[in-house]
């Protein structure tokens, strides 16, 4: 089975790089050409950079998010929680199933970003939430970059969870998955500036592109080993 998940997911690594180039090209695009729309964006990614390296490092708000992403997944499954526990450095939540969501989820769930845009937009139903949308942005960026730079961070340390189903295949995973989750979290975000839809035809396009140019240079290789025999 380890075996068949490795090679799967190193059958995944063209349309992941692919998709992931997509995401980006169109996300900076969005940003080169908004102006100062979405400066506070930006202010926000910065200012956690700037806390993180001033002050400290918030692993237990990680930890805590990081558990909690666990718990909401397993509970999304079909689980049912026995134990929950967060330490200042470490935690623990013990669900009474498992599977590869429930495992890897707090690596792409970035849940402090997803509970900004659910308020923001549950707010929106009451209040006229458009004025306070810099501030919501600038939240956005600080949530963003405190989920990146922790989930970095946190990956460069061993960790149990990508074991389960193997390192190689677990990252694969991970990666795949977070752009997917960025392109849903951006376009909500910024939804003058992002397309979902355009974005999804775009990585199609390209992913399309990008496994028929190996397919022909296998063939290509092939053919010429062929001639030399």
């Amino acid at each position: 089975m380890k075996f068949l998940r490795n090679s799967f997911a190193f059958l995944l690594i063209p349309a992941v790089c692919a998709a992931g180039y997509t995401f980006v090209e169109n996300f900076l695009y969005c940003m080169a050409f908004s102006g100062s729309r979405y400066t506070c964006f930006w202010i926000g990614v910065l200012g956690y950079v700037v806390f993180q390296v001033v002050f400290y490092r918030p692993i237990k708000i990680y930890v805590f998010g990081h558990e909690l992403s666990h718990a909401i997944t397993g509970i999304l499954s079909g689980a049912k929680i026995k134990k929950f526990s967060v330490g200042k450095q470490s935690g623990s939540v013990a669900l009474t199933k498992d599977n590869i969501w429930i495992t890897l989820a707090p690596y792409f769930f970035p849940i402090y970003t997803l509970a900004l845009i659910i308020v923001y937009i549950f707010l929106g139903w009451f209040i006229n939430i458009k004025q306070f949308y810099e501030y919501f942005l600038f939240l956005i960026g600080f949530s963003i970059a405190f989920h990146v730079a922790l989930t970095a961070y946190i990956l460069s340390i061993e960790q149990p969870d990508l074991k389960v189903y193997g390192v190689f295949f677990s990252y694969i995973v991970i990666f795949a998955v977070n752009i997917i989750t960025f392109t849903l979290l951006v376009s909500l975000s910024f939804p003058e500036g992002i397309s979902v839809k355009g974005i999804l035809v775009q990585s199609y396009t390209n992913i399309s592109s990008i496994y028929k140019f190996i397919f022909h240079g296998v063939l290509d290789i092939w053919s010429a080993f062929l001639k030399a025999k």
